[in-house]
């Protein structure tokens, strides 16, 4: 349709018509493989990588001992250079948290994950407190070792606890407030 209003253009079709759509499949590789029927049934994925896990436990132990030594390192060398050395001691903590979840040790991932959330605190409010780090390192070396001995000392329950309390007693850190975002607070 002309319309002598706009210079004879002519007008869009109206609203009410749909346009056409084209719909385009394209064959890759990656769709090929998507579509492509095989792999193991659920049960046996889940026995194979049972399996896998309890041939690398022997291998587990190595390497938390090896995160822990690093860790130690790190948290002994502290003072000299805090915020990038809270940041390296909670990678190597949350490895440890981890590795303690993949292999099955519940105690080594609480432990650690109180150490991951004391020192993710003390780095946001750029602190930093030896005694709260030291009895974190202790009780996880504990917890690590009474792993490898697939035991649970008495008592070990109320050490994490208090892990947990200690944790409490840092700021947790807060989030940063967008402008404008969500506020339905009216200027005065």
């Amino acid at each position: 349709m002309s319309n002598p209003s706009n210079g004879g253009e002519t007008d869009a079709a109206p609203a009410s018509q749909p346009a056409d759509v084209q719909i385009l499949k394209i064959k890759s590789r990656f769709s090929m493989l998507a579509l492509r029927e095989g792999g193991k049934p659920a049960a046996a994925a889940l026995k194979a990588a049972d399996a896998f896990l309890q041939a690398e436990r022997n291998r587990y132990h190595g390497w938390v001992s090896d995160a822990l030594q690093q860790l130690d390192q790190i948290l002994d060398e502290l003072p000299g250079s805090i915020p990038e050395a809270l940041q390296a001691a909670y990678g190597l903590a949350m490895q440890i948290r981890d590795l303690g979840g993949t292999f099955n040790a519940p105690l080594v991932t609480d432990a650690a994950d109180s150490m991951c959330e004391l020192l993710y605190r003390l780095h946001a409010a750029g602190l930093y407190n030896a005694q709260a780090i030291a009895t974190h390192q202790a009780v996880l070396r504990l917890v690590c070792a009474a792993d490898q001995g697939q035991t649970s000392p008495d008592g070990m329950m109320e050490m994490l606890a208090g892990l947990k309390k200690i944790v409490g007693k840092f700021p947790r850190p807060q989030l940063p407030v967008k402008p404008g975002a969500g506020s339905t607070a009216q200027p005065h």
